[in-house]
This record gives C-alpha cells, structure tokens and sequence, in this order.
C-alpha cells in the first residue's frame, strides 16, 4: 500500500470547482479546517491505481481522486488492496461546487456548512451516504445524482438548501431523507429503473407527490388526493414545500414518516 497527499492554502480565491474522481476502496469527504483551500490523503495499491491531484488557479479548479492505471479494477486476493482510502476535505469558507463519481466504493460524504452552489454525484457499484449535517450557509442552485447499481442514502436534504434537485436510479435503491431546513419551495425529480425508492418525510413539512409508475407499488398513506396526485393535507398553509415528481418503472416507492 503507498500513501499520496495533496493540499492548497486559501489565499486570495473567491470560489473552488473541485472534481473528484475515487475507483475503488473507501472514501470521505468532509469540511476542512479554516485556512486550508482543500487537502487529500489517500492510500492506495500502486500496481493498479494511480492517485490523482491537479490546479489551475486560473479557473480556481481541481482535480482529485484514485483512478485505475492500466486493466484497474479492485483485486480481491489480498485484503490489503480492500483497504484503499482516501480523505478529502474542502474549505467551508468560499462557494463550491462539486462534481464527484464514485466507482466499486464505500462512500461517506459529509457536506454539511460547506457554502455549496452546485452538486453533481455520480456512483456505480457502490454504497455511498451523502449527509448534510448542518445548514448550507449560501445558495445551492442544484443537485444531481446519478446512481447505477448502487445503494444511495442522502439525510437531511433540507440542509443542502438545493433550489433544484434530480434523482436517477438504475438498479439499486435510494432513500431520501427530507428533513433539514428547507426555505421557499424546493422541486424533486427522481426517475427510478429497477429498485426502490425511500422517502423520508418531516410531519411538519408539505410535500406534494405526483407519479408515474409501471409495475411499481405504492401505498399513498398520509396523504390525501389532489388533482392527478397527492399532497400532506397542510400543504396548502405549509411555509415549506417539496414538489416531488417520481417515475418508477420496475420497483417501488416507500413512505416513511419523520416526527
């Protein structure tokens, strides 16, 4: 197993565009402390993968990540090479926006008080959790996440602050967890393949669900008929909305109520 690093101080950079790429083992990402622009720490197996760390300060953007070097791919013969890791943590204090793709991983990414503008998340053949603990001190205009086979758990979304937000499953499952501090009137759209679809839903917040399904099952309690659709029966008088448009063709689509 080798070890590679890579940091940046915050010096005079008003925002970073930060493109993660992980192929294999075990990720975080996570705040960093104050003062640093970014920071990676990774180990990894030399003879298949090769770590990834690139700037340019004239687009205020980087690089990072483990891409696989030759045929890739995670051997499975030695229990060391199940032990690629890397950390990477992103400065809280200017605008990010974030496109990361996760390939055969575990994932734990840890957004929460990041100033995030955009985030697009792509993963395949992995369980990755996305978490936003604490509230986005700006303004995300967008999220989008894109999960082949792979198992995807997004808690407190309401955090993220995300005006826009779009879902789409292959084979695999994704549970969204809706609480958090959402402000105004936030769209969802999640299109599912095969597999099912998780919401986790606030009693105190208005949700407004309309869906087009085949071959999907779903059990409409706690709310009430509204037009082609449903919605929580204070939708009307709620300061907060979600709008959620779901397709699902082969799966289904699940409830679950938050206190």
């Amino acid at each position: 197993m080798q070890h590679a690093g890579a940091s940046r101080q915050l010096l005079d950079q008003t925002a970073l565009h930060a493109s993660v790429t992980f192929a294999a083992g075990n990720l975080t990402i996570v705040p960093g402390p104050a003062g640093t622009l970014y920071r990676m720490n990774v180990d990894y197996d030399g003879d298949r993968f090769t770590p990834v760390s690139r700037w340019d300060a004239s687009s205020q953007s980087v690089e990072l990540g483990l891409r696989a070097s030759g045929d890739g791919g995670l051997r499975v013969s030695n229990r060391d090479h199940l032990a690629q890791q890397a950390m990477i943590e992103f400065s809280r204090e200017i605008p990010l926006s974030l496109d990361a793709t996760i390939g055969g991983a575990e994932a734990g990414l840890e957004l929460g008080g990041l100033r995030l503008t955009s985030l697009r998340l792509t993963t395949a053949g992995s369980r990755t959790a996305l978490r936003f603990g604490s509230v986005n001190p700006g303004r995300c205009d967008s999220l989008a996440l894109e999960a082949g086979a792979a198992e995807v758990l997004v808690q407190s979304l309401g955090n993220s602050r995300c005006q826009q937000v779009r879902v789409n499953g292959g084979a695999g499952g994704v549970t969204l967890d809706l609480s958090g501090a959402w402000t105004g009137e936030t769209t969802i759209a999640v299109a599912l393949a095969v597999g099912q679809v998780t919401l986790r839903i606030p009693h105190d917040l208005g949700v407004s669900l309309t869906l087009d399904r085949f071959l999907s099952s779903f059990e409409p309690s706690g709310f009430v008929r509204a037009g082609g659709g449903w919605q929580t029966p204070d939708y009307g008088q709620s300061p907060r909305r979600v709008n959620i448009h779901l397709t699902s063709t082969v799966g289904g689509v699940r409830i679950e109520w938050l206190p």
